[in-house]
């Protein structure tokens, strides 16, 4: 799995273009081959600041959601923000859920 995140700060003035544009965005890409996850998230210490999650099957997948015209538009939405945004791609290859803190709690620690 792929995993992407794009942390952006937007001018204030600019939030709720920014919402509008993102809002209309989502549910196409959500459709999407192998995507797997695609949302946007607000900083509950800045409403300015969000972060898009989005998580593909494979690398191809996620090349091909590049090329679309929704990952231009949202390359546009850049003009938008207060400072560079922050992009990181993940390759995910081990995923683990509460039974790795349930495991961590019975041995205190020790592994």
């Amino acid at each position: 799995m792929i995993q992407v995140t794009f942390k952006m700060i937007v001018r204030h003035d600019k939030r709720s273009d920014l919402l509008a544009a993102m809002k209309g965005m989502l549910q196409p890409v959500r459709v999407e081959r192998g995507c797997l996850n695609y949302g946007l998230y607000q900083d509950v210490e800045n409403s300015d600041a969000f972060l898009l999650l989005e998580e593909w099957a494979t690398q191809q997948d996620l090349e091909k959601h590049i090329c679309t015209d929704n990952q231009r538009q949202l390359l546009a939405l850049m003009d938008l923000l207060s400072e560079q945004p922050e992009l990181r791609f993940n390759t995910v290859t081990h995923t683990a859920g509460m039974d790795l803190i349930e495991n961590v709690l019975k041995t205190d620690g020790r592994g």
